[in-house]
């Protein structure tokens, strides 16, 4: 379903020349602030503020941009199409918005951490706009150092 998502919103984009950007030292949002040490229980959390804000600015700087990348090479070769790390992570942010709009805004909460390696799990608890009680798990690899959010905020009861 999530390949089938990717590959209808990537058909229309077309390629653009790709400019390397500084990574920032730190990530401040909402009173919080993200460095390279902060466990991925901190970077979900500041996740939660920014889809409860529908802060897409701070939304994209959490994504895992390089595995997400990989992840649509595949559909995008189909396609003969490049997509650059600015949009990836502009759709990524997108999709965690347009999942948690079915959730309350501010009723989500951060249950557990887990993480295997460079790979991390966290769920998080919220009401959803008709009054039931959802877990979200929220998939992160390590990037460069940092914890970063993959697409595809997973709903299980």
């Amino acid at each position: 379903m999530r390949r089938l998502i990717l590959s209808l919103l990537l058909i229309s984009i077309v390629g653009c020349p790709r400019e390397k950007k500084k990574e920032p030292e730190k990530i401040s949002a909402y009173g919080l602030t993200l460095t390279k040490n902060s466990p991925p229980k901190e970077v979900a959390g500041l996740l939660i503020k920014g889809l409860d804000n529908e802060d897409e600015s701070l939304l994209v700087r959490l994504v895992a941009i390089k595995y997400e990348m990989r992840e649509v090479e595949e559909i995008l070769k189909s396609f003969s199409k490049r997509l650059t790390p600015e949009r990836v992570a502009s759709l990524t942010a997108s999709g965690w918005l347009l999942t948690y709009s079915f959730f309350l805004p501010g009723k989500t909460r951060i249950e557990e951490e887990r993480i295997e390696g460079d790979s991390a799990y966290v769920y998080a608890r919220g009401e959803k706009r008709d009054g039931r009680m959802k877990t979200l798990e929220v998939k992160m690899v390590r990037e460069d150092g940092w914890w970063k959010v993959t697409a595809g905020l997973k709903e299980e009861d």
